[in-house]
């Protein structure tokens, strides 16, 4: 017969093995997968190995309870309600790196996948058993059937925002649809910014629009930031303004 303790580290041990971790705190084991965790008393799982003086019938029938349970939880997505999102380059990361599932989209920030949960959204991430080539083509379809029409901030100025206010107004900017309402109502050079989700800025390009933009960002109020800078798009490519109003590095659109 294994010991408490002996029993306690190897039971870890090989939990660690079948799950993303398993560790000890206090008196509970703490398993997680992917997103999902539980705790079980190490006291009640002792006291099963020893009525049953089997370490690996106990482990088997534990094993067996933790995926019931973990699977209750597990991510479950709905192709239909799934988008893409823009988000800073550097959301995410930190000590505890979450992997979400993103990828390039501009110098400074990345398209992630939110599931839209309607009061929530849940961020797809690269752990979850999903089909991400569906998921993406998805994601796409369903924001090219948004409707958001652009709208003059001004009667005598040339720059635009999106009519309504949803969280998608940034990421609307790279559906075909705001695509040619911009191409249409502006042309193929402009400036753009995207300081926060719901916040979309349009205008045609002129040197003299770059102080109006800056003061528009200054004073967006969404806490979902996303960029701070002001952005031209030109010849397929879309490249940061920097403060003497040269453009920079940037990426083609594809």
């Amino acid at each position: 017969m294994l010991t408490f303790d002996d029993f306690t580290n190897k039971i870890i041990s090989d939990l660690n093995k079948r799950f993303s971790e398993a560790i000890l705190e206090g008196n509970y084991i703490i398993v997680k997968s992917g997103p999902a965790s539980m705790s079980i008393p190490i006291s009640s799982m002792y006291r099963e190995y020893q009525e049953v003086k089997d370490y690996k019938k106990t482990l088997k029938l534990y094993v067996g309870i933790i995926n019931d349970i973990l699977n209750q939880y597990k991510f479950k997505i709905d192709y239909k309600s799934v988008y893409p999102f823009l988000k800073s380059r550097d959301f995410g990361k930190g000590e505890n790196d979450i992997q979400f599932y993103r990828e390039q989209a501009f110098t400074d920030i990345d398209i992630l996948y939110v599931s839209d949960m309607g009061e929530t959204f849940r961020f797809i991430l690269q752990t979850d058993d999903v089909d991400f080539y569906k998921m993406k083509m998805a994601a796409w379809e369903n924001l090219n059937k948004m409707a958001n029409p652009l709208v003059k901030l001004d009667k005598t100025l040339d720059i635009f925002c999106p009519k309504y206010s949803t969280d998608y107004n940034s990421t609307l900017l790279l559906s075909t649809a705001l695509q040619n309402q911009i191409h249409k109502k502006i042309g193929k050079d402009y400036l753009f910014a995207i300081p926060s989700s719901t916040t979309l800025i349009v205008a045609r390009y002129r040197p003299e629009y770059i102080k109006i933009i800056e003061s528009l960002i200054m004073i967006d109020k969404d806490p979902n930031r996303i960029s701070d800078k002001i952005y031209q798009y030109k010849n397929g490519v879309f490249d940061i303004i920097d403060e003497g109003y040269w453009r920079v590095k940037g990426i083609r659109n594809k």
